[in-house]
C-alpha cells in the first residue's frame, strides 16, 4: 500500500519546464525556463505580436500559437492590463480573523466580487502580518485561458506583470542589497510598477496606469502627428520634446517622490540605488526626468543574470532587448521555485 506522502507526490505537478508569457500592449514576450540538474536554465526566448483579449465573453480570443522552441509543458502568464490590483497589506494578528479574511477585507473585495485573489506573507511578527496581495478579474483570467489551444503549454499561473518583474529582480539583483535599500521601476507600455526593497525584503509596492503610451499620446496631441511618428521622435530624439515629456510624466513623478519620501521617513532608510526594467525603458528623456526627480541615475539590469543560458537561446535579433523579458522570466522562475 502506498503511503499518503507517496500519493501526494504522485499527484504533485512537475513544474520543471515552464514558459513565462508576458502579455503586454507592445508585444507578447516568451521565456522558457527548465530545471536541468537542479539549475534554472534558459532554453529559448521569443517575441510574438500583442494578444488582443476579447472585450466581452461573447467575443472570441486570439489564439496564442507558441513556436516549438519555446513550447513547454506549463505556461506562467503575466499581464499588465486587465484591471489587476496590487497592494502590500499590513494587519494585526489574533483578532479572530484568518489571513484570508484580512486580505479580502483590505483588498476591498466583497464576498461576491468576481476576482481571483492571491497573496503571499512577506513577514510576520507576534503582533502583525505583512502580505503582498494581488487580484485579477475573473473575466480577464477566462480570456487569458481562452487564448491557449488544447494541449501544451497548460496555463498554471496568472499574475500582474510588474510583480513578476520584481521576482526576477529579487533573484538577479536582490543578493547585492542584503544590507541596504533600493528602488525598482518596471516601466511598460501602459502600466508602471514601483517597488522598494530593504535588505532584500519588499517594503512598498505601487501600480500606476501610466506608461510609454501616455508619452506617445502627449506628443501626438502636442505635435499633431500620428502614433508611429510620435514614437519615433521619442526614440531618436529628432526634436526637443522635453517639455511635453515632462508634462506627461509630472503626475507620475509626483507620486513616485511621495512614495520615495514616505519609505525613507517611515523606515528611517536611505534609498541608495534605483533600478529600472520593462519594455519601455531606455528612453533618454524618461531617464532624465527620473534622475531629476529622484536624484538617482536609473540602472538597467539583465533579468537573465545568474541563470544558465543555453547556446542560441537568445536569438541575435533579440540581443540588447533583454530588459523586455523581466516579467516573462520572473513568472517562469516563480513556478520553478514553487516546484
Amino acid at each position: 500500500m502506498r503511503k499518503l506522502t507517496d500519493i501526494a507526490a504522485f499527484f504533485r505537478r512537475d513544474y520543471s519546464d515552464v514558459l513565462g508569457i508576458d502579455i503586454g500592449s507592445s508585444g507578447t514576450k516568451l521565456a522558457r525556463l527548465s530545471q536541468i540538474h537542479g539549475v534554472p536554465t534558459v532554453i529559448a526566448i521569443d517575441v510574438l505580436p500583442a494578444i488582443k483579449l476579447p472585450e466581452s465573453e461573447e467575443s472570441l480570443p486570439d489564439i496564442c500559437e507558441i513556436p516549438k522552441p519555446v513550447k513547454a509543458r506549463y505556461a506562467a502568464v503575466a499581464i499588465s492590463k486587465g484591471g489587476g490590483l496590487v497592494k502590500l497589506l499590513t494587519f494585526p494578528v489574533h483578532l479572530g480573523k484568518s489571513n484570508d479574511e484580512h486580505v479580502r477585507e483590505l483588498m476591498g473585495l466583497g464576498e461576491n466580487a468576481n476576482y481571483r485573489l492571491g497573496y503571499e506573507v512577506i513577514s510576520e511578527t507576534r503582533t502583525e502580518v505583512r502580505a503582498l496581495a494581488s487580484a485579477i478579474p475573473d473575466e480577464t483570467v477566462r480570456a487569458i485561458c481562452g487564448t491557449f489551444s488544447v494541449g501544451t503549454p497548460a496555463p498554471c499561473s496568472i499574475e500582474v506583470s510588474g510583480l513578476a518583474s520584481m521576482t526576477a529582480f529579487s533573484r538577479a539583483q536582490g543578493w547585492r542589497h542584503a544590507d541596504d535599500c533600493c528602488a525598482v521601476i518596471d516601466f511598460g507600455a501602459s502600466v508602471t510598477v514601483v517597488a522598494f526593497f530593504n535588505k532584500k525584503n519588499l517594503i512598498m509596492v505601487r501600480k500606476f496606469d501610466f506608461g510609454m503610451s501616455n508619452l506617445v499620446k502627449k506628443l501626438q496631441d502636442s505635435l499633431g502627428v500620428d502614433q508611429d511618428v510620435a514614437a519615433g521622435i521619442l526614440n531618436d530624439g529628432s526634436f526637443d520634446v522635453s517639455k511635453a515629456v515632462h508634462q506627461a510624466m509630472e503626475p507620475f513623478l509626483q507620486q513616485l517622490i511621495i512614495s520615495w519620501d514616505f519609505v525613507e521617513r517611515r523606515e528611517s532608510l536611505h534609498v541608495g540605488k534605483l533600478y529600472v526594467c520593462g519594455g519601455a525603458v531606455g528612453l533618454p528623456l524618461w531617464d532624465q526626468e527620473i534622475e531629476l526627480a529622484t536624484g538617482k541615475a536609473p540602472t538597467l539590469w539583465d533579468p537573465f543574470e545568474g541563470l544558465v543560458v543555453q547556446p542560441g537561446a537568445i536569438p541575435e535579433r533579440l540581443k540588447g532587448q533583454e530588459l523586455r523579458f523581466s516579467a516573462a522570466v520572473g513568472a517562469a522562475f516563480a513556478m520553478l521555485k514553487a516546484n
